[in-house]
């Protein structure tokens, strides 16, 4: 991939952020290469002259995506940037940071490798979810989420993969995570990490009231669907990725499956998914 244009997404609330704007800017520049801003952007002072704007909305057709901020920041560009889905690298500025490949020291070294093509990209999984009686389709990078309106409330539910019945759930919720999310909520809920290519579809119950409900991993190609039976509370909630939250009765059924279509994040030859694991999980170590 050598391209030809990319655009920025940002947290404006990041304080390395304007610096950083000002670097990529000066590198788009010197090596020819049109940079589109969003309108979140525009109140910087070095972006006063800057003549490509767009809004969230609307945003352009660029070859590549660069987020500056936490994972939280690429999954929200990546909903932007998601028809068609455009490659996305990451850099990361507090926070865990764990979907962000890069550093801030790094970007320049890497935005140069982007340009002679010394980069690669990879697909991960993204999930999409339906609710019955409604027409939104919902997708999720990291995780979907089914729990009661009322968050301290058990929520009961059925789960059914590929339309058999699977196991009944008494529980603080249920999480359905891709690979990429296997290290976000669901790990914290006890679920397994699954390397991100690795594709498959975790469920993850939230504090179970059973010392029998396990994590489940399933193939990348199977339907899920959870029902809700009289013991359930009326008033429930999808969440996808922690950030939209969709609110529906115990009347209709969830159905989530693989989307049609796969994030695609850039990489490097030097990036190490288990040192990533190591460094910022302190996984494989032993406690003092």
């Amino acid at each position: 991939m050598k391209p030809k244009s990319f655009a920025i997404w940002a947290n404006p609330g990041k304080k390395e952020v304007p610096g950083l704007v000002h670097e990529v800017m000066l590198w788009a520049k010197d090596n020819n290469i049109n940079l589109f801003l969003p309108d979140s952007l525009k109140h910087l002072k070095i972006a006063s002259n800057h003549s490509n704007f767009y809004h969230s909305n609307v945003p352009p057709d660029v070859d590549f995506l660069l987020c500056l901020g936490g994972d939280g920041t690429l999954i929200a560009g990546v909903r932007i940037f998601s028809n068609p889905t455009v490659p996305v690298l990451g850099v990361h500025i507090g926070g865990l940071g764990f979907l962000a490949q890069i550093t801030p020291k790094e970007l320049t070294e890497k935005l140069n490798m982007i340009k002679v093509g010394e980069s690669t990209t990879q697909e991960r999984l993204v999930l999409d979810a339906k609710i019955s009686n409604s027409n939104k389709s919902h997708f999720a990078i990291n995780d979907f989420v089914v729990q009661n309106e009322i968050a301290y409330r058990v929520t009961s539910l059925s789960l059914y993969i590929d339309g058999k019945h699977v196991s009944d759930y008494k529980s603080d919720g249920i999480i359905i995570s891709t690979p990429t999310g296997s290290t976000a909520y669901s790990l914290s809920s006890g679920g397994p990490i699954v390397q991100p290519d690795v594709f498959s579809i975790i469920v993850t119950p939230i504090a179970p009231h059973s010392l029998t409900s396990r994590p489940l991993v399933l193939p990348a190609d199977v339907d899920i669907e959870f029902r809700f039976n009289g013991d359930s509370e009326k008033e429930l909630k999808l969440i996808s990725d922690g950030q939209n939250i969709e609110n529906f009765t115990n009347d209709s059924t969830v159905k989530i499956s693989q989307a049609k279509h796969h994030v695609k994040f850039i990489t490097f030859e030097d990036y190490d998914y288990y040192q990533t694991l190591k460094t910022k999980m302190v996984w494989g170590k032993r406690g003092s």
